[in-house]
């Protein structure tokens, strides 16, 4: 299996990477869609986050780890600092390549998504009225919406500490699916979302600071160079990111009850709050939960055909090993021994 594979050529018992080589490829292809589309488009965003500080701070401590006893605590550590410092690096070439795929101002999809809407029965205004006025609501929905991050890392966290390796690789390569198809899809279907065709100043509670910001939309759609300093926000309207990770982060987990249990109802609210916190259409919560399911699925089945051919390949190499103290001249001589005896 996978899960015993060393890493690099190195010899048994050596650790291994949480990080498959597709996942990998797919993260150097946000690096290449971002620098191509910046460079096509004549855009720096210059308020890129630096991450050069937590690689060194990553290098440093696996480095510390590595003069450590190798116990399974130092294993644990050691795949959480790779997995995390995956995650940060991925999202780093997914926001360069979000903003410079704005640069190729597609037509604006709003008036399709809101149509789809709806279709559904769906109010986005109602609903988000409905949430303004409930205090105690919008307070869930806004701590569940802004749990993002955390529980992006909880599988990374919780599966390495059960050392369930092979599917925290598939957790990983399905995060950068949906981050890579989300990032593609948002491109080819910008929206500005609901929040720009109504009145923030009708709701007291809700300031949808989640919202696509339509400040930095306008300015990615102008023709001509940009210099970006802003800090970056989530520019993706559809499919919504916020639904994928509320959704991707149980399905992941499921083999955990208890874990699972909470996530359950966290992310109800997330989903609601995405809604309102993050001003999105009720489609593009559908889209980004089914963006959850089909990036799994695509993952369980790339890691499993990876485990199968490794264990295969693994297979093969044991039976055409010689066993011990034989030699196929031995095992001849030994055959002639008798008829040179009756000679």
């Amino acid at each position: 299996m996978d899960l015993a594979l060393p890493v690099h050529g190195a010899t048994h018992g050596s650790r291994v990477s949480p990080v498959s080589h597709p996942a990998l490829f797919l993260t150097l292809g946000l690096a290449a869609v971002g620098v191509v589309a910046s460079v096509a488009t004549k855009f720096h965003l210059a308020s890129l986050p630096n991450i050069v500080m937590l690689v060194i701070g990553a290098v440093v401590l696996d480095v510390l780890t590595q003069l450590a006893p190798k116990t399974r605590v130092i294993e644990t550590i050691q795949t959480i600092l790779y997995g995390f410092l995956y995650l940060a690096v991925t999202i780093v070439c997914g926001v360069l390549a979000a903003y410079a795929m704005q640069r190729l101002a597609f037509p604006l999809q709003d008036q399709l998504i809101a149509s789809a809407d709806k279709m559904l029965g769906f109010e986005w205004l109602d609903y988000a009225h409905w949430v303004d006025r409930h205090p105690a609501v919008q307070t869930v929905f806004r701590l569940a919406y802004n749990s993002i991050l955390p529980q992006t890392v909880l599988p990374l966290v919780v599966l390495a500490v059960a050392s369930r390796i092979s599917e925290l690789r598939a957790y990983l390569l399905a995060f950068v699916i949906a981050f890579a198809f989300t990032i593609v899809i948002s491109a080819l279907m910008p929206a500005a979302g609901p929040i720009a065709f109504v009145d923030r100043a009708a709701f007291h509670l809700l300031q949808f600071t989640g919202a696509t910001p339509l400040d930095h939309l306008v300015r990615l759609r102008e023709a001509g160079s940009l210099v970006m300093d802003d800090a970056p926000g989530g520019i993706a309207t559809f499919p919504s990111f916020h639904a994928t990770i509320a959704v991707l982060t149980p399905l992941t987990l499921r083999g955990f009850p208890r874990i699972f249990a909470v996530l359950l109802i966290l992310d109800a609210a997330m989903l609601g709050g995405t809604v309102t916190e993050g001003a999105h259409y009720f489609c593009d919560i559908l889209a980004g939960g089914g963006m959850a399911f089909f990036a799994h699925a695509v993952a369980k089945r790339v890691i499993g055909a990876k485990d199968r051919f490794v264990a295969h390949r693994s297979s093969i190499r044991e039976d055409a090993a010689p066993q011990a103290g034989t030699t196929s001249f031995g095992g001849n001589l030994s055959a002639a021994a008798p008829s040179m005896k009756a000679t």
